[in-house]
């Protein structure tokens, strides 16, 4: 899952989640979230779908991380569709749904597990 959400992170951030392309610079476009997506969301999240696959200590550490990245991300949007600046469209909504329930279970499910992990 964190495989799947950093090449999300990493293809829908380089064509600005529907408003074009990162390198034409479109007018109007706020670039923070692609930009953090890009540098920030899509490494973590690819560092730490291999570190959990291989059960290193580096992939529990990167996947708490995510978490936290997810759950912060996901309040950013859930706010700005309540102040009206994005719609309340299933296409929004449910992504990041997902995110914090891949988040709710990198941290509660392994912690407990975390002696696994070398």
């Amino acid at each position: 899952m964190l495989f799947v959400f950093g090449l999300f992170a990493f293809v829908g951030s380089l064509f600005l989640w529907g408003e074009g392309f990162l390198l034409q610079f479109p007018e109007g476009v706020d670039y923070s979230s692609p930009i953090a997506d890009l540098l920030v969301n899509a490494p973590a999240s690819i560092l730490a779908a291999f570190g959990l696959w291989k059960l290193k200590k580096y992939g529990f550490a990167a996947s708490q991380f995510c978490a936290g990245f997810y759950l912060y991300a996901s309040v950013i949007i859930f706010t700005q569709i309540g102040q009206g600046d994005l719609p309340a469209s299933i296409e929004i909504i449910l992504p990041q749904a997902l995110a914090i329930l891949v988040a709710l279970f990198l941290i509660f499910y392994l912690w407990r597990v975390q002696d696994l992990f070398h």
